[in-house]
């Protein structure tokens, strides 16, 4: 044997040798074996094991084409394996979303598959999500993975494993070896696009397939992901020509959770109210605050408080001395929700400006116009509201706290969905109609929604609704924002969960989303 020292060369040499194999086995450790085959099916080309025969999977209430369809395989052979792909675009999303969507389509034909929580995973190109499967045959167990990743174009493609014998290891290592065989071709032409009405769900759009710049989304999506923990937002929603484009939820929130909307809840009393008012429920805006109230005989009595009307309360300008927003750093909020009765304890407030000669945001006002819809209606503004409003829209209210007196908090407490605070917009993008239906005027619309008096957080206030330049928007607390552009029929909504989030979201659409408009 020769010693170590004259054997270093050949050493040295085997080592890179080693090391280029083991490094060329690792960058194609996903790519499928070259014995396998392809199939082609609307611009997706996908490669698989040979002696597979594939046909449509296409669910019946679909209509198969580039942008929605299915097929799944199975081997010749007769053995218990499977191979399958769908690919699907306004019926979803997001990948979780995908995931969930396949996984109940196949519950109907297979009761008995279940499916685990997602994890994620990247692959060549691809940021994808997959979750385990299992699905019981027979008295057998099959082991499987479903997968799901976005391709250039504006579809979710979701391919899935499943076999017998086998592992969820091996499963993933296929689903690994598929996705990475996988050619995309662009469309021939766009999606055809149809104009319709998001009551029972909303559809969904690649962001380029209306105009926007996906990458300053993403820059977007990049900057809240860079944030520390102080700014906390727990979800994005951007809505285009009614098409979602953009959804995203933090912090353990997802499209079925509500969230606390805080002072959007102003915005929607509001459009309460103003239905109530059309109706002829409520009498005229210049109606004296006290005649709604004849029962009450309120304290610091003088002739500014004897002349606050309906419309005052509408612009936050109603003079009262309440000190309960954030601009006296909420003094006397609590004296509010302590009151036996928050009508009284407001009305016997003292005065501090004249009405309508300026902006004072104050909460006990915009609770007031919830007590007068139930005084004049004879029911809750929850109830009222789900009769005129929710119901058409399909909104749920999944909590709406009450005063002492069981009526529905008028400036705070609503919870409801992103996607529903969505509807909200929506709803006012379109001049109040939904669906062939009215449902609050065009008049009201652009009553409320215009710059009716100077404010402070944005330049003007219309009726429980902010105003800034080529928009209007209800905002809440720790980030909670309904944004409306009509020139670009565009809603942004965000929620968020931290004291800083207010001011980092109220500046996210002119950072990001209109720049990204090409």
């Amino acid at each position: 044997m020769k010693p170590l020292n004259e054997n270093r060369e050949t050493i040295a040499v085997l080592a890179v040798c080693l090391i280029l194999t083991g490094g060329n086995i690792w960058l194609h450790r996903d790519s499928p074996p070259a014995s396998w085959t392809s199939t082609e099916q609307y611009g997706i080309k996908f490669r698989h094991p040979q002696g597979f025969r594939f046909s449509s999977s296409t669910p019946t209430s679909w209509i198969p084409g580039y942008w929605d369809g299915g097929i799944q395989g199975e081997p010749t052979s007769g053995e218990q394996e499977i191979i399958g792909i769908y690919w699907i675009t306004d019926k979803a999303g997001t990948l979780e979303r995908a995931l969930e969507y396949i996984y109940e389509l196949g519950k109907e034909d297979n009761p008995g598959v279940t499916i685990e929580p997602p994890e994620s995973m990247r692959v060549g190109e691809y940021e994808a999500l997959y979750s385990v499967v299992n699905l019981e045959n027979g008295g057998i167990n099959v082991p499987g993975v479903l997968a799901a990743f976005r391709d250039p174009h504006g579809r979710i493609i979701v391919p899935y494993y499943l076999r017998y014998p086998g592992t969820v290891d091996f499963a993933e290592k296929r689903i690994r070896q598929i996705i990475n065989g996988i050619e995309i071709t662009p469309p021939n032409k766009p999606r055809g696009l149809t104009t319709y009405w998001p009551t029972e769900e909303w559809r969904y759009a690649a962001p380029e397939e209306m105009g926007f710049d996906d990458s300053g989304l993403q820059d977007m999506l990049d900057d809240i992901e860079s944030r520390p923990s102080t700014i906390q937002v727990d979800s994005v929603l951007v809505v285009k020509n009614g098409y979602i484009i953009l959804e995203k939820y933090y912090n353990g929130y997802n499209e079925t959770a509500s969230h606390i909307i805080y002072s959007c809840t102003k915005s929607v009393v509001s459009t309460i109210f103003g239905i109530a008012y059309e109706k002829g429920v409520i009498p005229s805006l210049d109606t004296k605050l006290l005649d709604i109230f004849p029962d009450y005989y309120p304290a610091n009595m003088d002739e500014w408080k004897e002349s606050i009307n309906l419309q005052d309360l509408l612009m936050m300008s109603a003079g009262f001395d309440a000190r309960d927003s954030w601009l006296y750093e909420w003094e006397k909020l609590n004296d509010l929700h302590d009151a036996q009765d928050a009508v009284g304890y407001t009305l016997d407030l003292p005065m501090a400006f004249e009405p309508g000669s300026r902006f004072e945001y104050t909460n006990a006002v915009s609770h007031l116009l919830s007590c007068i819809i139930t005084e004049k209606t004879g029911v809750s503004a929850r109830e009222y509201g789900e009769e005129y409003l929710f119901d058409p829209l399909e909104i749920t209210v999944d909590k709406w706290d009450t005063d002492n007196q069981g009526r529905n908090w008028g400036y705070n407490r609503i919870y409801i969905t992103p996607k529903d605070m969505a509807k909200i917009g929506y709803l006012f993008l379109h001049e109040g109609e939904w669906d062939g239906e009215q449902i609050i005027s065009s008049d009201w619309v652009e009553e409320a929604t215009r710059h009716r008096i100077d404010a402070n957080i944005l330049e003007g206030y219309g009726y429980q609704w902010w105003v800034g330049e080529g928009f209007y928007a209800a905002t809440g607390y720790m980030g909670q924002f309904i944004f409306v552009y009509p020139e670009h029929d565009l809603v942004v909504v965000f929620t968020g969960g931290t004291d800083m989030t207010y001011d980092y979201s109220l500046q996210l659409p002119e950072r990001f989303i209109i720049p990204a408009l090409n």
